[in-house]
């Protein structure tokens, strides 16, 4: 009998703390901005001043340029995280040079941190980020695609030292909604950006937008970012008509009606 009110003891206490990571939020949650540091590295979080856990709330994870810091590149995200409702994690972390995985440990594990101390739709996050990590943001939406919602890659994605650890062996279910936005001057060229991934991608029944813009300075995410924003906030509202099934391309313009035209 010891035993068995033993069993039933642990039991309860094991449900108990399972019901509260799921869906309990207790205290007040700390809003604004803030920098964590956290192991070797160390982050930085934006929580909307009007946040709430009585609803689910969308988070993006923004990830800077090499030589950049997570602190500088999250300043670029306040003004859309205030105007969208959305919360913004942006780590600072070292460049991979060769297998990335401890770095992607690291940041996933932050980001699981973050779920469990705020309400955050696992239906609507958004990994990206400029140039390198743009990069990086495809490469951790293709290698783990069960950890967000979409990929958007700002600044010639496709090419670069991530590119041979590119997963494209998911299930169709699993395959992430991409949009990269080029820059006028890419890395390689068209023939070879082809021979990289895009067709190799989408001949995987990837859905992947390209934008190519023309001048560098259109890139900057003052002038990018409401595009993002709207192109995100279309998709998650797709994927819930369509009941969580995969969404396709939103054949979209940017910068304005006939402009720069988004290629499906």
């Amino acid at each position: 009998m010891k035993r068995f009110a033993l069993f039933l003891f642990t039991l309860a206490v094991f449900l108990g703390f399972a019901g509260l990571s799921r869906a309990t939020f207790f205290g007040d949650a700390q809003t604004g901005l803030r920098s964590v540091v956290s192991g070797k590295y160390r982050y930085s979080l934006y929580v909307p001043k009007d946040y709430s856990p009585d609803r689910s709330w969308p988070l993006v994870i923004a990830l800077h340029d090499e030589g950049g810091l997570g602190e500088d590149y999250i300043q670029d995200w306040l003004e859309g995280a205030n105007e969208r409702g959305f919360l913004v994690f942006s780590p600072t972390y070292p460049v991979p040079r060769d297998l990335p995985h401890p770095t992607d440990q690291w940041l996933l594990e932050r980001k699981h941190e973050i779920e469990q101390e705020y309400a955050v739709d696992p239906n609507r996050i958004l990994v990206t980020g400029t140039g390198f990590g743009g990069h990086y943001a495809l490469y951790l939406g293709l290698q783990y695609p069960n950890e967000f919602s979409a990929v958007v890659s700002v600044g010639n994605a496709l090419g670069g030292r991530l590119e041979r650890f590119f997963n494209l062996h998911h299930s169709k279910g699993d395959r992430l909604p991409i949009l990269i936005l080029n820059g006028p001057e890419p890395a390689v060229s068209d023939t070879e950006r082809t021979t990289m991934g895009l067709d190799f991608i989408r001949s995987r029944g990837y859905s992947v937008e390209t934008v190519d813009a023309q001048k560098a300075d259109e890139l900057k995410l003052s002038n990018v970012g409401s595009y993002i924003y709207e192109w995100f906030d279309q998709l998650s509202k797709k994927r819930t008509e369509n009941k969580g099934k995969p969404v396709s391309g939103l054949k979209q313009s940017f910068w304005g009606e006939g402009k720069n035209p988004v290629r499906g």
